[in-house]
């Protein structure tokens, strides 16, 4: 497979030549070469390994604005494309409208960074077992965690391969040149191969605190949340995508779901945070409610976190940053100076919340001021045919706050969950891609939604009813207001509705529409917010295509989806 698959690690260190007027001198050997074959020996180099691994999460633009962003909710329902005018990024305005390119840049990136983790997985899984004889003073115990961090992490990797492009090459090994030409697996062998790892994983990886300080390493939680979604998933395509060939061997696995979920929900790891009306001191201000908080760099690795990204701002520039992108490609793009005129400052503006969003959210839910910023709700009744703006605020430089101006939002929206404060990175940034906010992959309160979703399909509708409303409940005690009131009944729609307002604007809305079919019902026929009509094809535009060069790369043994091709 001539992929971005390629034979990781072969890290070359060369010692000093000392060099004089000998016989060495004509025939020198490096007295210190270190490859593959010699690598993984020592601990200290099983550790690098999985360094080596983790990594990869921070691959410019890959895994936030890419994935997240425009690969999953601008595909989808709740993100426009943005831009100050309609194609001022023509990549994400072709993915927005479901028109996707072979060759844009963001399937590349995302393809080739999953699988270079992937091969760096495969490396560490195949050799960190012969470290134990290798190297006299091997802690074996935390030699099989490290061999379960990278199984977690291959897991992970995989699994956001299938949300995105479906079917793709199955690769458990370090491939030999025979194998660099492959070509796409069935969705359910993936699946199996993510199944075991998670289970590996679980059976030897610590529960969360169990790392000290190494906040960002998988945990045994990571990995039986990761497990619940993945269940969570396969049963619904077995469910409910009863028409595509290629769910066909998808089985039903509710209850592994709820089981999984639930080991989580009773470890005591977990925290709804904010749920008993707790407050916090961040740069957003002195009593920041518990979901807002979440949200913030102050909140990086609270316990609502059950695996993130982890971001820092070290001040380097574009390739050198360890940081997220979507700060910067999302927050407000202009402000109101102090004339009233509409000023352009340093962000985006991309990715905006769509009306259809914004409608979507109770009047009253504290969790709308987090997620989104508006200008008016789209919802509301308006006063004598006046609607009154909404004076949301943005901080700028100097920890200035400065009134957002929509005049250049199709949507009159822009995201607010990746928001950073004027002094952690506007004031000295030095590239994009460099927000210190970590990025939630996986949250306490999805594995609720999913232990929801579970029970409900189990037709356990109590059990159902008391975790959907968990989930409200802390969305309650973040405001004032009352909203969401508790459910007294739980159907389908109410899940939908609540994924869609709790995990908004982080990356699983086009996923679930696909798992639930209910993209074509959604998504065809309808109307941007920029008045372009999407048209979705059934059996096309559930998964984005390949890359066009892997296509080529793979010597015909690869082939599109049919409508990709």
């Amino acid at each position: 497979m001539k992929m971005n698959i390629i034979k990781y690690l072969v890290l070359l260190l060369f010692g000093m030549y000392l060099i004089g007027c000998s016989e060495d001198f004509l025939n020198p050997v490096p007295p210190a070469v270190l490859n593959e074959g010699s690598f993984y020996r020592t601990m200290d180099q099983a550790d690098q390994a999985l360094t080596a691994c983790y990594a990869q999460f921070n691959a410019v633009g890959a895994w936030d604005k890419d994935l997240i962003m425009t690969l999953s909710d601008i595909t989808s329902d709740d993100e426009e494309a943005g831009g100050d005018f309609v194609n001022e990024v023509p990549g994400a305005e072709n993915i927005n409208r479901l028109t996707t390119e072979k060759t844009d840049g963001s399937l590349d990136n995302v393809y080739g960074t999953l699988f270079r983790a992937i091969a760096l997985c495969n490396a560490a899984i195949t050799r960190l077992p012969g470290v134990a004889d290798a190297d006299p003073e091997a802690d074996i115990d935390l030699l099989n965690k490290r061999i379960g961090e990278a199984k977690f992490l291959r897991a992970i990797n995989y699994l956001y391969l299938t949300f995105v492009f479906g079917e793709v090459p199955l690769v458990d090994h370090t491939v030999g040149s025979s194998e660099y030409e492959l070509g796409r697996a069935n969705l359910k062998d993936i699946y199996d191969l993510i199944e075991q790892d998670l289970k590996d994983a679980i059976a030897v990886l610590p529960e969360r605190g169990g790392w000290g300080s190494e906040h960002a390493r998988a945990t045994k939680g990571a990995a039986q949340a990761l497990l619940a979604r993945m269940c969570l998933f396969e049963s619904s395509y077995h469910q409910y995508c009863t028409d595509d060939a290629r769910f066909d061997r998808m089985t039903e696995r509710w209850a592994d779901a709820l089981s999984y979920a639930e080991a989580v929900i009773t470890s005591g790891k977990y925290e709804l945070v904010g749920i008993n009306g707790e407050t916090y001191n961040t740069w957003r201000g002195a009593e920041t409610n518990g979901f807002r908080y979440v949200f913030t760099s102050d909140g990086d690795f609270c316990p609502e976190g059950i695996f993130e990204i982890s971001c820092i701002q070290e001040w380097l520039p574009y390739i050198d940053a360890r940081g997220n992108s979507l700060a910067h490609w999302t927050t407000a793009r202009y402000y109101y100076d102090e004339n009233y005129v509409s000023t352009y400052n340093q962000r985006w503006g991309l990715g905006l919340p769509t009306r259809s969003l914004l409608a979507e959210f109770e009047d009253g839910d504290p969790r709308l001021e987090t997620t989104i910023a508006y200008e008016y709700r789209f919802d509301s009744v308006n006063v004598g045919g006046i609607w009154y703006p909404k004076n949301d605020t943005l901080q700028i430089g100097n920890a200035r706050w400065v009134p957002i101006s929509f005049t250049n939002s199709v949507s009159k929206t822009y995201q607010r969950k990746w928001e950073c404060s004027s002094a952690e990175y506007w004031d000295n940034y030095k590239d994009w891609c460099c927000a210190p906010n970590n990025v939630r992959l996986i949250r306490y309160a999805e594995v609720y939604l999913i232990a929801a979703e579970a029970a409900l399909a189990l037709g356990q509708t109590d059990k159902a009813l008391g975790y959907l409303n968990k989930v409200r409940e802390r969305a309650r005690m973040c405001g004032t207001t009352g909203a969401p009131a508790p459910l007294t009944s739980v159907t389908f729609d109410d899940i939908v509705h609540e994924r869609r307002v709790e995990l908004a604007c982080e990356g699983l809305r086009m996923f679930d529409l696909v798992r639930w079919n209910l993209a074509y019902e959604l998504l065809n026929n309808k109307p941007n917010d920029d008045g372009y009509v999407k048209i979705f094809n059934k059996g096309q535009n559930e998964f984005q295509p390949l890359p066009e060069r892997e296509i080529t790369l793979s010597g015909g043994k690869m082939r599109q989806y049919p409508g990709w091709e």
